[in-house]
């Protein structure tokens, strides 16, 4: 029978060549699909693409279209004032010409009466603007109205009868313009006489005529003129055109067309307008125009002149709101549409070319596959023998897979290995992760340079009980003494201590009374214990609950137990492997602890270091300035004296002695420069900022460098000492920069308020690759003196070329 189940499985050693078939089958199939969605999904992106573009381009030239329509309309509407005002002006100016020479002809026959009667019946006839200009007049003082040829009913009616009559003091506001200017134009709503209960925007003119105590005035409606405008407006868009084929067309908020290049549309309604698809786009433009943008694009396809000839156009539409109008540019989409078509049949002829290619290829791929499945199944037929039979002699007869299990029949005979394996991996799987979790720990803990020791206890302490598996721990210190131990962290807290209420953290006890802790350090060595001697737990210090096993620690240092920690309650038994672990986190966290107490001794050594090393340059500089230097100024006076003598008597031997007054003098200067350099007495003097410009001249004249210097400092200056250290700073970063990176343009920005310091040196150099790689001395003393002052320094790559130093920290006034 289980021969029979055996030889109803499939061989091992043939599957490779049956997978190989459906893998390389499957393979073909899914990359084939694949393919075809990929090449059809970017002949879509590039088809999208195309009319993406050109639709851009289409929607940018009707938008430029309609620009050149709305400001040819504002064009001819603001010249609509200006033609008004010059018009009436003119007509006011010839019946003030006419008004003016009757009463120079008459004046001497008539009376002002008579005269104000024959210009009144000479200008009531005049009429201009298809009849809708005509002159009135009135006396100023008597406010009596004497002519006003559009409506005579208001001829001989004083202000009061016309503002009754109208509800308008028109009247009124004519004579305080002219008694306030003489003349002027006066805006004003009017009725017209065939539309007596509505009102239109007026302009006037009026001008003052002394002779006759009178205003003379011209006005025309404002509408008449737009009218007219319109008409105009009109007739220049009609005419328009751009492109191709491009055209521009309008139509009301009714929906009639009011200009198309084909006038036979003009009258008929928008909404008429069908294209080849069905669409109604005229219904569209119509409802673009008058939706809350007043504007929008339509798309449709027309049928041109030749038959069966289809094409898409483009149509923007904006709406005039002043007028009631809707404007339209529009244009064909032929490019798109080619350029579409071309970039189609390029995409069939490549798709054609890479399926024939990947046909042939699969083809041959699949051959090649199935010739070396075959040849390695003969292969692997031959190597699972010899395994099976190295198994069969290596592992026990123990066996936990059921063989139904199994998919074939060669693993019938690994089955019998498979439990113990997986067993023993499981377990080194879980001795792995601990020791993970362990360097995990150490890491973190190295990393954790901002935290406080009690911080970097609780850390521990929790990684101890996961690594351990526990339920509480604790950690303690011991006194060098070994007389007391102080609990520092336990592991969880209690709740009494979360409430506020006294915690046993921190408290000290002597070995004796010190519980667990106590008893690790009187026995000097681990203590293991898994059980009770009397089977009960037990509440012992300094565990909250019950005791059923635990796993006490201590860790010595040069001789003397310093650390204890301890765990508790395991659901497994403790055992040697946990002291390990336990010891060397303990260890590591240890020397953590003496490192950093190292480093806080080191820096407080480094700024001691720093303040002799300055104290030494100060007196190196004040003995070269001081001696060196006034001995060579002493030394380059005599040789001057003697140079005077020796000008008469030997010019040679003075022409040589001059050469060595330069020397002298050279030797003067650099013994001022290094002086300047190693002691900082102008920076005391001077301040920063005058010392910092010193250094920029100094520069200067030393290479091609071109410095620069923005200072802004708000309140107290900074202390001597803070100030130095910035100088020097300073003074390395721009001597590197022009000595080393070959900058030509240096920038130092330094800014100061009460409490922060901010300093840059910025330059265009060949930069600095990595500022942590560089052990050169003076980025070294740079940090020393950064961290002398409680700052932080940062030295990187420009963001372009050159370097930037940047100096920053909380400094005391």
């Amino acid at each position: 029978m289980k021969g029979a189940i055996k030889s109803q499985r499939i061989s091992l050693s043939s599957a490779p060549f049956y997978a190989s078939l459906v893998v390389v089958l499957s393979l073909g199939l899914f990359t084939g699909t694949f393919w075809a969605f990929n090449e059809y999904e970017a002949y879509e992106e590039s088809i999208s693409n195309i009319r993406d573009n050109y639709q851009k381009q289409y929607q940018a030239r009707l938008i430029e279209e309609m620009e050149n329509v709305n400001d040819f309309i504002q064009f001819k509407r603001s010249q609509t004032d200006m033609l008004i005002e010059n018009e009436i002006r003119q007509k006011v100016q010839t019946a003030y010409t006419i008004a003016s020479h009757l009463y120079s002809q008459y004046k001497e026959e008539k009376t002002t009466e008579e005269l104000r009667t024959m210009v009144v019946e000479i200008l009531r006839p005049i009429r201009w603007n298809n009849d809708r200009g005509y002159y009135f007049a009135g006396r100023v003082e008597e406010r009596v109205i004497d002519l006003f040829a559009d409506d005579p009913f208001f001829e001989g009616k004083d202000l009061q009868a016309i503002a009754q009559e109208t509800d308008v003091d028109v009247v009124g506001d004519i004579i305080k313009i002219i008694k306030e200017k003489g003349a002027g134009i006066y805006r004003y709503n009017w009725s017209k006489p065939e539309y007596v209960e509505s009102s239109y925007q007026k302009i006037s003119f009026v001008k003052y005529f002394k002779p006759f105590d009178w205003f003379i005035g011209a006005g025309v409606y404002i509408d008449d003129m737009e009218k007219i405008i319109q008409e105009d407006v009109l007739t220049q868009v009609q005419k328009m055109h751009f492109g191709l084929d491009g055209e521009v067309f309008g139509f009301r908020f009714d929906g009639t067309i009011i200009c198309n290049r084909d006038e036979r549309l003009i009258g008929r309604s928008v909404t008429d307008l069908v294209g080849k698809d069905g669409i109604h786009f005229g219904e569209m433009m119509l409802e673009a125009g008058q939706n809350k943008d007043h504007e929008g694009y339509v798309s449709y396809s027309v049928q041109k002149a030749a038959p069966e000839k289809i094409y898409q156009k483009l149509s923007y539409v904006k709406s005039f709101n002043d007028w009631g109008w809707v404007f339209v540019t529009s244009m064909n989409m032929e490019e798109m549409e080619k350029a579409i078509a071309d970039e189609t049949r390029t995409y069939i002829r490549i798709a054609f070319k890479n399926a024939f290619l990947f046909v042939l290829l699969f083809i041959v791929a699949v051959s090649l596959l199935l010739l070396i499945a075959y040849f390695y199944s003969l292969k692997i037929k031959h190597g699972i023998s010899l395994f099976t039979n190295f198994f069969r002699n290596a592992a026990d007869a123990k066996v936990k897979i059921e063989n139904a299990d199994l998919a074939f029949a060669e693993f019938e005979d690994l089955g019998n290995l498979a439990n113990r394996m997986i067993d023993d991996r499981i377990h080194k799987e879980l001795l792995l992760h601990r020791d993970e979790l362990r360097l995990d720990t150490l890491l973190r803990l190295g990393m954790m340079e901002k935290y406080s020791l009690q911080e970097k206890y609780d850390f521990i302490l929790q990684r101890i009980v996961q690594i351990t598996r526990s339920e509480e721990g604790y950690l303690a210190l011991v006194n060098t003494a070994q007389t007391h131990i102080s609990l520092c962290s336990l592991f969880p807290r209690k709740e009494d201590a979360a409430k506020g209420e006294k915690d046993e953290e921190n408290e000290s006890r002597r070995i004796e009374e010190g519980g667990l802790p106590g008893m690790a350090v009187l026995q000097k060595k681990a203590v293991i214990c898994n059980s009770f001697a009397d089977g009960q737990s037990r509440n012992i210090y300094p565990y909250s609950t019950e005791v059923r096993r635990y796993l006490d620690v201590p860790i010595y240092n040069s001789g003397k137990i310093v650390v204890v920690a301890g765990v508790c309650n395991n659901n497994m038994e403790y055992d040697n492997y946990d002291v390990r672990q336990m010891a060397m986190l303990l260890e590591g966290m240890w020397l953590h602890v003496l490192k950093t107490c190292s480093e806080i001794e080191m820096a407080r050594l480094e700024r001691q270091i720093i303040a002799v090393s300055l104290e030494e340059r100060s007196k190196i500089g004040r003995d070269l300035h001081d001696g060196l230097g006034s001995h060579l100024s002493g030394v380059e006076m005599l040789s001057k004296v003697l140079q005077k003598k020796l000008e008469a008597d030997a010019p040679d031997k003075a022409l040589q002695l001059g050469r060595i007054r330069n020397l002298i003098r050279d030797a003067i200067e650099k013994t001022r420069r290094l002086a300047h350099g190693l002691y900082p007495v102008h920076i005391i003097e001077q301040g920063l900022e005058a010392s910092i410009e010193e250094l920029i001249v100094e520069v200067e004249s030393l290479y091609y460098v071109e410095c620069s210097l923005v200072y802004s400092s708000k309140g107290e200056a900074l202390e001597n000492n803070a100030a130095t250290h910035v100088y020097y700073i300073i003074r390395e970063a721009v001597f590197n920069a022009a000595r080393h990176g070959m900058a030509k343009h240096i920038a130092i920005t330094i800014e100061k308020d009460h409490r922060y310091l901010v300093v840059t040196i910025e330059d265009d150099g060949r930069g600095i690759a990595d500022a942590s790689h560089q052990t050169g001395m003076g980025l070294h003393t740079m940090k020393y003196r950064a961290k002398a002052i409680g700052a932080s320094l940062s030295i990187q790559p420009g963001a372009r070329v050159g370097t930037v130093v940047s100096l920053a920290g909380e400094v005391q006034e």
